[in-house]
């Protein structure tokens, strides 16, 4: 119960915190945001007792980031927080968030099933840098490039060094370059 109330507290702590720099420099906020989030659920869904404490920490973590961002939302003048740009947007970013909990539960694996998973965090936290950094789409952050992008390289290479052990982590590294390669590709349509 208690992994559950630090999961709610943890989620709004971080969506206040994603609240305030919001008013500072793009750049910080772009490394903020989503990568705190996407770090804690890991964490989150990493150190829960079982696949289905898992999921439920993960959700409460990022609702509990989602609300505080929300009742920010309400105090800001003019200019809005950018939660998605309709509902089915943000649904499908609370589902990715909300998963990264789920697949960091599975890095416990020493299988095949754990490499994939590890595979798939590094390669959406790897998504979001690109998304930032490469200039002409839709989430282009202008000055996230080189040194932010580098700072979320780093963060990618950290996720897969702490979840993964021994021959793991090139399996998973392998997974993740084939989930942002495959990206990259259909996004800039090569």
């Amino acid at each position: 119960m208690l992994h559950l109330v630090l999961s709610l507290v943890g989620g709004l702590t971080l969506g206040f915190i994603g609240a305030v720099l919001s008013y500072g420099p793009g750049p910080l906020y772009a490394i903020y945001e989503p990568y705190a989030y996407l770090l804690f659920v890991a964490i989150v869904g990493r150190t829960a007792a079982g696949l289905g404490w898992a999921g439920l920490t993960s959700a409460l973590a990022t609702l509990g980031a989602l609300i505080s961002l929300l009742t920010a939302s309400i105090f800001r003048q003019g200019d809005e927080l950018d939660l998605g740009s309709n509902g089915a947007a943000l649904n499908l970013a609370l589902l990715v968030v909300a998963s990264f909990g789920v697949l960091s539960y599975f890095t416990k694996r020493d299988d095949l099933w754990g490499d994939l998973a590890g595979g798939a965090l590094v390669g959406i936290v790897a998504i979001y840098g690109m998304g930032k950094a490469l200039p002409d789409w839709p989430e282009h952050v202008p000055g996230f490039w080189p040194w932010s992008a580098l700072v979320v390289a780093g963060l990618s290479l950290g996720l897969l060094l702490s979840l993964r052990r021994g021959k793991s982590r090139f399996g998973s590294a392998f997974v993740g370059a084939g989930i942002a390669s495959a990206y990259f590709v259909f996004a800039s349509g090569l």
